[in-house]
């Protein structure tokens, strides 16, 4: 296994982002019934992460460049006492000097709490739940000899091609002209200004983070809630990922109005990460493989919900068949080639991006745990809830990531207090809740 790896362009996007008052870090959190054994969790954390380099990897600087230098795995595992009702606190992770993973374990008396805290740098979202599906596994067999359950396999060669597309010659430039389309996409990205949430004093980069980081608010949703998402997507032709798109659009306006702010000719744009996994892709350890597109809507184009979703829909539609996902990669592959090109498209001037919506869909759902009404028994404790929680950044000042675990739908709410404060960011939870309600009764 080699001991560097050269950063890919995503990557040092993200190191770029990364600042005291913005941590590029993302978190999981779980909820247990049962009380996790502390050998156990130590031993089976140190396995996993040893599956995966640029989990016990910091980046050093050569020459101008940035390589990620594998060091022996030590997870960074801390405890705290629920009982005490002793509030974890988390930190900036700065990959020049630690690795950008870190679990903090809260134990009650009859529950466990898991924060699983990551640099997005290091990974994405579907990539960390691959390590923790690994880490349940490997705990379990840890706390119960009996346990019919392996590791599954992991193609470390896979890594060193982890920022390549997977394209031949023939099939990049097939694949270019298709996404000649998005030329307008990439004009209309450069030339309209979409707005903050909501107006705020934009902290420097060096100021420190919220005393409350990560600011953290989540709704998990009945299982008929759940299904009649699915339904509602059904009736109306179209996805399930479209459906809470509109109505993370129509929520948003609406929490704005009621904020005081509305300006029916400015822009919201919502950034939405993509896997970009191929097949073969997912056995390969914990990296990003991952790109973005970007939606941009007025209010004057939220005035009739049903147009808005036929909108969406069909928008995302044509990004999916012509590859328009891969624009976002060729434009970081553009910038690296100007000086310090990476560091300004990470830092901008001023809002690029209004709110993050990330869907990670079904979590777990081919695990071979055993399962108690639906949720996995890993040894000694059951795994009851789970909250993916995204990265917020500098003009970014939430967002928010959907996932279904137990045929439950859960949406995390990650905000910038200094901007949206918590009664706010309540009701802009809230105003998304009832849309999404909403949206399973029509018809």
């Amino acid at each position: 296994m080699p001991l560097t790896y050269p950063l890919t362009h995503f990557e040092e996007l993200m190191l770029h982002q990364d600042s005291t008052a913005f941590p590029t870090n993302c978190f999981v959190r779980m909820r247990f019934r049962g009380r996790l054994d502390k050998s156990g969790f130590r031993a089976a954390a140190l396995v996993v992460v040893a599956r995966h380099p640029l989990l016990h990897a910091r980046v050093q600087q050569q020459r101008g460049r940035y390589h990620w230098q594998v060091d022996d795995p030590a997870p960074d595992i801390s405890w705290c006492d629920g009982a005490a009702e002793e509030r974890p606190s988390f930190r900036r992770l700065n990959l020049e000097r630690e690795h950008g993973l870190k679990f903090v374990v809260c134990l009650h008396e009859h529950e466990s709490e898991l924060m699983v805290q990551f640099h997005h740098a290091c990974c994405d979202g579907l990539a960390i739940f691959q390590m923790i599906h690994e880490l349940l596994l490997a705990y379990t067999m840890e706390t119960d000899r009996n346990a019919n359950v392996s590791l599954p396999e992991i193609d470390l060669s896979l890594l060193e091609r982890r920022g390549s597309l997977g394209l031949t010659t023939g099939s990049f430039l097939r694949n270019l002209s298709r996404q000649a389309v998005g030329l307008r996409g990439v004009w209309q990205f450069l030339t309209r200004k979409p707005s903050h949430l909501l107006p705020h004093h934009v902290p420097q980069r060096d100021e420190p983070a919220p005393l409350s980081f990560p600011s953290v608010i989540a709704h998990h949703f009945e299982p008929d809630v759940s299904a009649g998402v699915r339904r509602a997507a059904k009736r109306a032709k179209v996805t399930q990922n479209d459906l809470l798109i509109r109505d993370l659009f129509l929520a948003l306006e609406e929490f704005r109005r009621s904020q005081g702010v509305h300006d029916p000719t400015s822009w919201m744009r919502l950034m939405i990460p993509v896997s970009l996994r191929q097949k073969h892709q997912y056995q390969a350890p914990a990296a990003n493989i991952v790109s973005s597109v970007f939606l941009d809507r007025r209010a004057t184009d939220m005035e009739d919900p049903a147009h808005l979703l036929q909108d969406l829909s069909e928008e995302m539609s044509l990004i999916k068949r012509r590859h328009l996902n891969h624009l976002f990669l060729y434009s970081l592959w553009a910038q690296r080639l100007v000086p310090r090109g990476l560091q300004r498209t990470a830092r901008p001037k001023r809002c690029q991006t209004t709110v993050v919506f990330t869907n990670l869909s079904r979590v777990f759902a081919r695990s071979p745990l055993p399962r108690q009404e639906g949720r996995l028994q890993c040894g000694n404790v059951v795994l009851l809830r789970v909250e993916a929680i995204p990265p917020i950044a500098r003009h970014l000042n939430a967002a928010l990531g959907v996932s279904w675990y137990a045929n439950q739908m859960t949406i995390t709410l990650h905000h910038d207090p200094r901007a949206v404060s918590n009664e706010a960011a309540g009701e802009l939870l809230n105003g998304l809740v009832r849309r999404m309600r909403e949206s399973t009764k029509e018809k």
